[in-house]
């Protein structure tokens, strides 16, 4: 069950996993502060505690097990609970979900329930109906009103394909007492609140407010993830520098809880409590901004607001990693360099490829953090064999950039300083950039590369050849290298207008004094293509594939001995 630990242990509903003989064979964190010793609930009546089902035409409490239809292998889905026990100051109310549970692997059968504390909810459920008329003297959008447009946003996301979020916010004053202004027009502290929260968001955007300090914000139209946590982090600015333009003290806390809906699912009420439920864990972990609910149940990986929200994870724990491609001498078929790709182990996943998370890291702005990552990453590696291997002094590491970061006023301050850090050589790197990058950024790129030159680093253009003004970026811009794509090797041989091709840029390439760098290496056929045109050097896998440091430093290894044993044989 280690997979499982590792999965829920800090998820904020209780999830319990018993067996067919109705053991518990794991709980998270949130069960055990949930039901204390007293789990066994979840099968039987306790001395101590009992569990009952709501009926849902008298709501009158009954008592029925959860895990006893889960066992029998059938499913159910937010059923409202009532907990009673005695270590509890009050009784707590619960919606439970199960499913049965099979891991064919281990002949592992079972159930698992996944349960969610709404006792808050219920408890100031009454609270609304006075909240929907003081909504409505203050102008905003009442509670009812603001379901019903969750509603309808929901069914434009199942025609149109987009997403929605829904904000929970909760803002805590130190000191200060509602009761202290009882007539909602005199009331300053929440009419500013109201003010600071409208001057954040946007006029399309649903600002309701629900209780006595919290508010519900729909946000449709979402484009990305990294949408949603701005207006969170704006909100989370904007009301705690309120006190220093204000004359209300507002000193405390603004605890904010996100949930995200699609078309494949969720109705209003449920992302509802989410929202409320992830704005729960937001106050429980003030060192967070806000906090976004994550669905155990949520396996679908292309869901674009979920990737998202697991590639920034996996940026800060660490789940991406590093692979190097050699750079081999045409001449003299020996390594003298390697270029950095940037992998992610997913730990449900699996192996991903760049392909699936490197467009959306560029369209959300997460290629900003990762391709600083990456650049200090391959220096720190390429400097720690420079230490082991003497003879990997004169090798380079290419690593490649986006146009989002050469977009950054602070690009070159943060190349310097890697450098810096990692105390590796300017000559010993070489940066990728391509066609996109000088398009996006075509009217402050050229003074940026040559300050980046000027650094000692070389610089080289990726993919030539794929875009539309390849031949004018050579003369225009400070390159060193050029990188001819792979898709010009394919068929050289008998496709004499792409031969020709080849031949005029590499010709191009020497007048401009370039180097020359051939892509796709595969077979033996393209290397005597390379070969014949007097490229430098080359790439692909019939060199070597792309390899992990470890097997990269066995290489450069072995390499050394070779040369080692020619010299001997030599003499």
């Amino acid at each position: 069950m280690d997979a499982f630990a590792n999965l829920f242990r800090d998820c904020c509903n209780a999830v319990v996993i018993a067996d067919h003989q109705s053991k518990i064979v794991f709980a998270n964190k949130a069960s055990h502060m949930l039901f204390g010793d007293e789990l066994s609930v979840l099968f039987e009546r306790t001395s101590s505690a009992c569990l009952c089902k709501v009926n849902a035409d008298s709501q009158s409490p009954i008592f029925s097990p959860p895990f006893e239809e889960v066992l029998l292998n059938k499913s159910f889905c937010d059923r409202e609970f009532l907990l009673r026990a005695s270590y509890l100051e009050e009784d707590r109310w619960l919606t439970i979900t199960g499913h049965p549970f099979i891991l064919p692997e281990t002949n592992f059968k079972g159930g698992m329930l996944i349960i969610h504390d709404i006792t808050h909810y219920k408890k100031t459920s009454f609270q609304e109906s006075e909240a929907l008329s003081y909504s409505n003297e203050i102008g905003l959008v009442n509670h009812a009103m603001f379901v019903d447009r969750v509603k309808h946003a929901l069914i434009r996301t199942q025609r149109n394909n987009i997403r929605i979020a829904i904000l929970s916010l909760s803002v805590q004053h130190r000191n200060t007492s509602h009761k202290q202004y009882p007539c909602p027009q005199n009331d300053k502290r929440l009419l500013e609140v109201i003010d600071g929260l409208k001057q954040v968001l946007e006029p399309e955007h649903t600002l309701s407010r629900i209780r006595e300090n919290e508010f519900l914000i729909l946000v449709e139209d979402v484009i990305s993830y990294s949408q949603v946590t701005a207006i969170a982090q704006d909100i989370h600015t904007s009301l705690l520098t309120l006190s220093e333009t204000r004359t209300v003290d507002y000193s405390g806390s603004v605890d904010i809880g996100i949930s995200l809906g699609s078309h494949c699912c969720l109705d209003a009420e449920t992302l509802l409590r989410q929202a409320e439920s992830a704005m729960q864990e937001s106050k429980q972990s003030p060192s967070k901004q806000y906090c976004v609910f994550e669905d155990p149940n949520q396996t679908d990986i292309s869901n674009t607001l979920y990737l998202e929200i697991a590639l920034e994870k996996a940026i800060a724990n660490r789940e991406l990693f590093l692979e190097y491609q050699p750079i081999f001498s045409v001449r003299h078929k020996t390594i003298i360099g390697v270029e950095s790709l940037v992998r992610w182990q997913h730990p449900e996943k699996g192996l991903l490829p760049p392909s699936r998370f490197i467009p959306l890291a560029e369209k959300t702005g997460l290629i900003i953090p990762l391709g600083l990552w990456v650049l200090e990453e391959s220096c720190r590696q390429l400097k720690q064999w420079q230490m082991t291997i003497p003879e990997a002094q004169q090798l380079f590491v290419s690593v490649n950039m986006s146009s989002k970061q050469f977009s950054q006023n602070s690009i070159l301050e943060e190349i310097s300083n890697v450098l810096q850090i990692v105390n590796l050589s300017p000559k010993s790197l070489v940066i990728e950039i391509t066609e996109s990058v000088l398009i996006e950024n075509s009217s402050s790129i050229v003074e940026i590369l040559e300050a980046i030159r000027k650094m000692g680093i070389k610089l080289s253009i990726d993919d030539f050849g794929t875009g539309y003004s390849s031949l004018s970026y050579l003369h225009r811009f400070p390159f060193d290298t050029l990188k001819i794509d792979r898709s010009f090797l394919e068929n050289a041989d008998s496709d004499f207008e792409k031969l020709e091709i080849l031949q005029s840029m590499v010709r191009l390439a020497w007048n401009l004094g370039l180097e020359v760098v051939a892509e796709g290496i595969e077979t033996q056929k393209h290397f005597a293509q390379i070969k014949a045109l007097r490229c430098e050097s080359g790439q692909g896998y019939l060199f070597s594939r792309p390899l992990k440091s470890s097997a990269v430093e066995a290489l450069i290894k072995q390499q050394v001995n070779n040369c080692s044993s020619l010299n001997k044989a030599d003499n």
